[in-house]
């Protein structure tokens, strides 16, 4: 049991009153008659005093009252916890795609309706649908929000733990990296899909790329790779210490990829990034060295934080163990878990400056253990002002799907939705206090003084 106003049981402390009451019981003094009164003098009128509890069902009841008052005063209450699985699932669907859904699985639609499913259009608002809805033209413009921000706003619709199925395409570009965490019980059901080719060219960076995409991966093929100027990189680092190697390995990655050619610490020809990997200030030498409107990317100096977050990118949550404190507002490119910027950029005397306030090593985060050190890169080395970011995953054309093992796999944690709901006492114990003040004054009106006559 539980008590909403604690402080009402300070009430309990009125116990002392029936005790006090019973404690000093004062007797009424006995009227005796005798045959002479000659020997005896005058006295004072006496009573008997006795520091004795006479009748205990009395005072048990009058103390028993005052706690049941005093609880009143304290509001009690039970916490139940209560399932709040819902009995009845949900189907969704896309409302443009429900004709087709219908068709392919209507025995299964059907059974669900059976059980008391629900259908809902996979949309904002997830407003109801019925089998009426199946006769819509599906030339109607498809839906092209993001399955997993439908998913995370689910959760403020979709009654806790109840089971939803859902039907649609499943085509990665409207998934992000990482589904999002649900409070129900999510089935997938994809639609049968052909084997669908498709291509397009993509450019990025003044580079032509074509892509070609099949439902189980998209490759990309550099097109005019040799009339490029190579990027130029300059790299400085502290002696003793690794930074360097993990930025090497990414960017040789980058020059496959890309099939532009990059050359490192070339002294004849300015650079067109540098890497600055030391906590001491960038020398003038090394910032001479990077060409106008070029790149610095350079390691902060500051109040080191041990931080146990992450690092979000693209989606994604990169572990990350320390960072550097920031003291001023600025651009913030990547940040933690909390906010706190871990890369901000502005521009300087020509110059595009990139902070960065962790470090390139496992002992700070798993960026350079991760593939997505190389795609985050990416827009750094190779800038492009017409992109924020580097990636041709988002296409339209893109076919590839979502892996039906790893959706199913991140859906296996099911919620178990718990209510805690909290039950008041008070009638209960406003009926007991009832009955027993109405038992102590039956008794104690039947409670008469005895007056002995002889």
């Amino acid at each position: 049991m539980h008590f909403l106003y604690s402080i009402g049981l300070f009430a309990l402390a009125g116990i002392i009153v029936p005790l006090i009451i019973h404690l000093w019981n004062v007797k009424q003094g006995k009227i005796l008659k005798i045959g002479s009164i000659a020997l005896l003098g005058e006295s004072s009128s006496a009573s008997s005093k006795s520091f004795k509890i006479n009748d205990w069902l009395l005072f048990v009841l009058r103390c028993l009252l005052l706690v049941l008052l005093a609880f009143v005063l304290a509001h009690p209450y039970l916490k139940k916890i209560v399932s709040a699985r819902s009995k009845n699932g949900w189907i969704l669907v896309e409302k443009n795609n429900f004709p087709r859904v219908f068709k392919t699985h209507q025995k299964t639609v059907d059974s669900l309706l059976k059980k008391g499913y629900e259908i809902h259009d996979f949309n904002v608002g997830f407003k109801p649908l019925n089998l009426k809805d199946t006769v819509l033209d599906e030339t109607k413009q498809v839906n092209t929000l993001s399955y997993t921000a439908l998913f995370s706003a689910a959760n403020q619709f979709v009654p806790p733990g109840a089971k939803v199925y859902f039907f649609a395409d499943h085509h990665l570009n409207r998934f992000g990296n990482e589904l999002p965490a649900v409070n129900y019980k999510l089935n997938r059901v994809p639609l049968k899909q052909s084997d669908t080719l498709s291509n397009w060219i993509a450019t990025y960076a003044g580079k032509k790329y074509e892509a070609k995409s099949n439902p189980s991966n998209t490759t990309y093929q550099a097109l005019n790779s040799s009339d490029e100027e190579p990027i130029r990189v300059a790299i400085h680092e502290n002696s003793g210490t690794t930074d360097r190697k993990y930025l090497i390995a990414a960017l040789k990655a980058i020059e496959s990829f890309t099939k532009r050619k990059i050359i490192i610490n070339a002294a004849a020809e300015k650079a067109s990034i540098g890497f600055w990997l030391s906590d001491n200030p960038v020398s003038t030498d090394f910032r001479s060295s990077i060409a106008p409107d070029g790149t610095l990317f350079r390691y902060e100096k500051g109040k080191l934080v041990a931080s146990a977050s992450f690092i979000n990118l693209e989606g994604r949550q990169i572990k990350l163990s320390k960072r550097i404190e920031l003291d001023q507002q600025a651009e913030k490119i990547w940040t933690d878990g909390f906010g706190n910027a871990i890369l901000t950029k502005n521009k300087t005397n020509n110059l595009n400056i990139f902070h960065f306030y962790s470090r390139f090593i496992p002992q700070w985060n798993d960026l350079v253990w991760d593939g997505l050190f190389v795609k985050a890169l990416m827009p750094i080395v190779i800038q492009d002002k017409k992109s924020n970011d580097f990636g041709f995953e988002d296409h339209p054309a893109d076919q590839r799907l979502v892996s039906q093992n790893g959706l199913i796999e991140q859906n296996k944690t099911e919620i178990e939705a718990k209510t805690i709901k909290n039950e008041p006492l008070e009638n209960l114990f406003w009926v007991a206090a009832f009955l027993i003040f109405t038992g102590e004054r039956i008794l104690s009106f039947r409670k008469k003084p005895n007056d002995v006559k002889n």
